[in-house]
């Protein structure tokens, strides 16, 4: 049995198969009867509801029919990586039951770094043990060398705007667990995030002369050399989670877009690609028609010498086909 991993976009197609012409229709109408035919395996995840939660937020007319649409073509087959738990998981779980859960958990995800416990308003231990430690990150001081960076660059002026006054431990806890909320949903902050990334990259030629000027003159050999070993050098040197394939593919599906490769618009359709991408790895097949998660994804594939091909829905109707 081969195992099909299709990207929201392409349910949804198969979703509006009535509205469609011809030959587009005829595309996703095989394709809709070779899965409900069980001639391959089709599983759901995490970021499908991702990406319904993101509409429901926008319009919530249609969830309720793309809920049905998911558990028909999947028989309700999930694949996910649960926090905390080392595997992904394979398992039978309805969309519906998915999709709600995930919308109450939302509503409990706290505005701020100090908020983060106000869900045990109720239990005073916790409250207290909370209030105890935000209060010694508060008398730790910052390091006044870290005012330079607004004067690097203006963009740490919106990552760091709490710290650069505070200047304590606390405020740039709070700057961080900020900045990582906000850049989910202000465009203009992530615009400006990767704006800033971009001119960094586009500058490393000019260190690059200097670098090999200094090697000629003091035959040392530069720490840093290129982009990606920069990269390399910044990312976290701990795991994220239990399950390492999820951080490989995550982090190199993430760092390939910042990087400037077939950039998302969006930081929220970066991390939802990024997770298709993960799961897609699961299967024999992962079809979209995002051309930027497609590209990406085929890079990532390659470089870490995963078997999955990537397809477009009507190349994979050929290949069925033949």
């Amino acid at each position: 049995m081969k195992y099909v991993y299709l990207d929201w976009n392409v349910f949804n197609k198969v979703e509006k198969i009535n509205d469609m012409g011809s030959p587009e229709r005829e595309v996703y109408t095989h394709l809709r009867e070779l899965i409900l035919q069980k001639q391959f395996t089709v599983p759901y995840s995490n970021a499908h509801i991702n990406d319904l939660l993101r509409g429901y937020h926008k319009n919530s007319d249609y969830i309720d029919k793309h809920l049905q649409t998911l558990a028909e073509l999947t028989g309700n087959l999930c694949v996910a990586q649960y926090w905390g738990e080392p595997t992904t998981r394979w398992h039978r779980r309805n969309p519906k039951d998915f999709f709600y859960s995930a919308l109450e958990e939302g509503d409990t995800v706290a505005d701020s770094f100090s908020s983060l416990f106000d869900y045990f308003e109720d239990d005073p231990l916790i409250r207290n043990a909370w209030e105890l430690q935000k209060a010694i990150l508060k008398k730790q001081t910052v390091d006044q060398e870290f005012k330079k960076i607004y004067a690097a660059d203006p963009f740490f002026n919106l990552m760091f705007p709490k710290t650069k006054v505070e200047m304590n431990v606390l405020a740039l806890c709070e700057d961080i667990y900020n900045f990582s909320n906000r850049i989910k949903s202000d465009y203009n902050l992530y615009k400006n995030y990767r704006k800033f990334l971009n001119q960094l990259r586009a500058k490393l030629p000019q260190y690059q002369n200097l670098y090999n000027a200094a090697q000629n003159k003091f035959l040392v050999t530069p720490k840093y050399l290129t982009w990606d070993e920069m990269w390399e050098e910044a990312n976290p040197k701990v795991q994220t989670t239990k399950n390492n394939p999820y951080d490989k593919i995550l982090n190199l599906f993430t760092t390939t877009d910042l990087k400037g490769y077939r950039q998302d618009e969006k930081f929220a359709n970066l991390i939802d690609d990024a997770l298709h991408c993960f799961y897609g790895a699961h299967c024999n097949y992962f079809l979209t028609i995002d051309g930027r998660c497609f590209d990406k994804s085929q890079k990532v594939y390659e470089e870490l010498k995963i078997s999955t091909i990537v397809l477009k829905p009507e190349e994979f109707i050929e290949l069925a086909s033949s």
